[in-house]
């Protein structure tokens, strides 16, 4: 196995600094759910101290007593320049842009939006579960276009599903996962863009669950699916 390659700076690797001990004084799902002897790697929570910067954020509002309910695009208006600087994405657009409490009620949302009872959603397996289950829930039928045996996008597959999904003549939807979860394949401009004309092509609409998009390997850059051409249809979280 290929090992992922840290920064060799002097900075301490952030995933060595805790210790099992330390982890297992936290109260969360992850340490609670299964005795002591097992290793919660199933639920994406991070093993690693907080930045110093947000401890001292979310210090300073609890010590001012803010923690009303939200206002303005701070919070937006933050994402932009971090997209800008990180991603070279200069395009967001903070007055279209909405905070969401979660990210699969946001998925929800959007599906509310662009698809209705029974219409079709095309998801790429292996995908994170949910995916299956909320879709399901919410009274959609699922489209399987599973990835190609080197786990990458396949464009094929995509093609013909998008094609079963919209033959009945209804609304459909794709849901992206980018970087896809659990595989950790992080899309291509090119696939991307491929992506985006295959939607267009068959009319339908893109939801892109991007929540992991800031962990990526060294060497390895991820691309918002709204900033490629034909993106600026779909919807992101």
């Amino acid at each position: 196995m290929n090992r992922i390659p840290h920064d060799t700076s002097g900075a301490p690797d952030p995933l060595r600094v805790l210790t099992p001990d330390e982890l297992r004084r936290r109260t969360s799902m992850k340490w609670r759910t299964h005795p002591a002897d097992v290793l919660p790697l199933w639920v994406a929570e991070m093993d690693v101290p907080q930045p110093e910067a947000v401890v001292r954020a979310v210090t300073d509002a609890l010590a001012l007593g803010d923690t009303g309910y939200p206002a303005g695009t701070a919070y937006a208006e933050a994402l932009a320049a971090f997209a800008a600087k990180r991603w070279g994405w200069d395009t967001l657009a903070v007055e279209r842009t909405a905070l969401v409490p979660d990210v699969m009620l946001g998925v929800v949302e959007m599906l509310k939006l662009v698809t209705g009872p029974g219409d079709p959603v095309i998801v790429n397996p292996p995908v994170y579960p949910p995916f299956f289950q909320f879709v399901t829930h919410m009274d959609r039928r699922v489209v399987q276009a599973p990835l190609g045996p080197d786990l990458r996008l396949d464009l094929d597959a995509l093609d013909e599903a998008f094609g079963r999904a919209v033959a009945g003549g209804g609304r459909a939807a794709y849901l992206l996962c980018n970087p896809q979860n659990p595989t950790g394949t992080v899309h291509t401009a090119a696939e991307l863009t491929a992506v985006a004309e295959l939607a267009g092509r068959h009319g339908v609409r893109v939801v892109a669950d991007e929540i992991h998009a800031p962990l990526t390997a060294a060497g390895v850059a991820f691309v918002p699916y709204l900033s490629v051409p034909g993106g600026e249809r779909g919807l992101s979280l």
